[in-house]
């Protein structure tokens, strides 16, 4: 006899789902929670589960990653049921796993028909094949923290590996939910909570789980809990440091005259930070990859050069070109020819003056302009020209 889980907070969905599955001759129980699922799951040993999207203090696809994290249940395939229009949701839990998204009020029937035709497809399918299936995904869809909060819920041994949108890589490997190592492909991996904080940091890339027993040098020595405990302290202060700045594809520039007046108000080891701001400028996100070691405190000295201007959104040592300061001085020029236009006399007057040099002293042209059409003027009007 088939066992179906139904998860469901509306008690009477709950209750009629459920009552309907037994007469068609399912083993079925119910539960009002992701909790309270997660305690039933290890004893049902459900063949199925049917889940509502909403569920109270964890959604439907957060325990379906949780789920879908343990060896022992990954295989275990999962239908929803949502009441809710948002299509993002429901596309998200199908590249989840999920096998098939109801829409709610259900037709009991159709869903009946439907979920005997989800069992017979994973019954031609053994054991020990859906078991070779591993976990993979997104981290912007569960992230690290939540991967290693899974792993010591669920005591697995194994080997997580990561890939950053950036192309680093790394991995944390775990012994019965425990991680004793930390590694990045950039780092000297002497310290794996430093190795681990860059992981953690990571906000887009992908993950792979590979679950079975490690042989590995230990570089943390901490218990699981603690690890957790630092971990989320570091995390919310890294993303406080990210918050208090611009968004992290943000170009800053460097800004020379502040950096030198502000520099012994500066710490020594932030020169790292300098050399990777380059003449032309450099994304925020660049900045903090290309430093490479404590993440955090790029951030943060990031967050002290803003707050002394040392670094500004606008490049302020931009130069003019000489093509532009050339046009400059001509637009200049013509708007003296014409003040010379409306000041002279409707009558030629036969006046030689020197062809002005093209420089910036564009005040003594137009003093000495000003100063030779006076004397004309005074000429002209006594007479004697």
């Amino acid at each position: 006899m088939k066992r179906i889980l139904v998860v469901d907070s509306d008690e009477q969905v709950a209750s009629i789902l459920t009552l309907k599955l037994k007469q068609d001759g399912f083993e079925a129980e119910s539960a009002g929670t992701s909790a309270d699922a997660l305690r039933i799951i290890p004893d049902f040993k459900p063949d199925l589960i049917v889940s509502e999207m909403i569920l109270p203090k964890m959604s439907g696809i957060d325990f379906m990653k949780r789920v879908k994290m343990n060896p022992g249940t990954m295989h275990i395939p999962f239908v929803f049921l949502s009441s809710s229009r948002d299509v993002e949701n429901k596309i998200l839990a199908l590249d989840m796993g999920a096998v098939a998204v109801f829409a709610k009020p259900l037709f009991i029937n159709d869903l009946l028909k439907n979920i005997k035709e989800i069992l017979g497809e994973y019954e031609l399918k053994s054991g020990s094949e859906a078991a070779e299936t591993m976990p993979e995904g997104d981290i912007s869809d569960i992230s690290v923290l939540n991967i290693l909060s899974i792993l010591l819920e669920n005591k697995s041994s194994g080997e997580v590996e990561f890939s950053s949108s950036s192309d680093k890589k790394g991995a944390i490997f775990c012994d019965e939910g425990n991680v004793v190592r930390a590694e990045t492909n950039d780092g000297d991996n002497k310290d794996g909570m430093e190795e681990l904080y860059k992981i953690l940091s990571w906000s887009d890339g992908t993950f792979s789980v590979n679950y079975g027993d490690i042989e590995v040098e230990r570089n943390i020595c901490l218990p699981q809990k603690k690890i957790i405990e630092r971990a989320v302290e570091w995390f919310k202060e890294y993303s406080a440091l990210l918050r208090s700045l611009p968004p992290a594809d943000t170009m800053i520039h460097l800004d020379f005259n502040e950096f030198v007046e502000n520099l012994n108000k500066l710490p020594d080891d932030i020169d790292a930070v300098i050399r990777n701001i380059s003449e032309s400028g450099n994304r925020i996100s660049e900045i903090i990859d290309s430093c490479g070691g404590d993440r955090k405190k790029t951030a943060a000295y990031l967050k002290q050069l803003f707050n002394l201007s040392v670094v500004t959104l606008k490049n302020t040592n931009e130069k003019k070109s000489p093509e532009n300061s050339i046009e400059t001085v001509e637009n200049t020029e013509k708007n003296i020819d014409k003040t010379k236009e409306k000041t002279e006399p409707a009558e030629e007057i036969s006046f030689e003056e020197p062809a002005p040099k093209k420089s910036g002293k564009i005040v003594l042209f137009v003093l000495l302009l000003a100063i030779a059409a006076a004397i004309i003027i005074f000429i002209y009007y006594r007479g004697l020209i």
